[in-house]
């Protein structure tokens, strides 16, 4: 799973009209690790993302689906 934090708005990411990503997405932007993840046989589980961290900070409310992310994602032990 990859945790990341963006000072961009989510809206940043997605949009071919955005001068900077030109459409690409996170997924996109993290290609080289999820590359070395594969070559090493291990299964991704979702990416979690904040956004705009640093001009609008939403702290507490980040960590709600940030502690929920993890046992909505990863399958129960047998």
């Amino acid at each position: 799973m990859l945790s990341m934090t963006f000072n961009a708005p989510e809206e940043a990411f997605d949009n071919p009209s955005e001068y900077l990503m030109q459409g690409k997405s996170v997924e996109d932007l993290m290609l080289h690790m999820h590359v070395n993840y594969r070559f090493l046989a291990m299964e991704p589980l979702p990416t979690f993302v904040c956004y705009d961290v640093m001009k609008n900070p939403t702290i507490e409310e980040d960590f709600v689906p940030l502690e929920a992310h993890p046992d909505h994602n990863i399958p129960a032990s047998k």
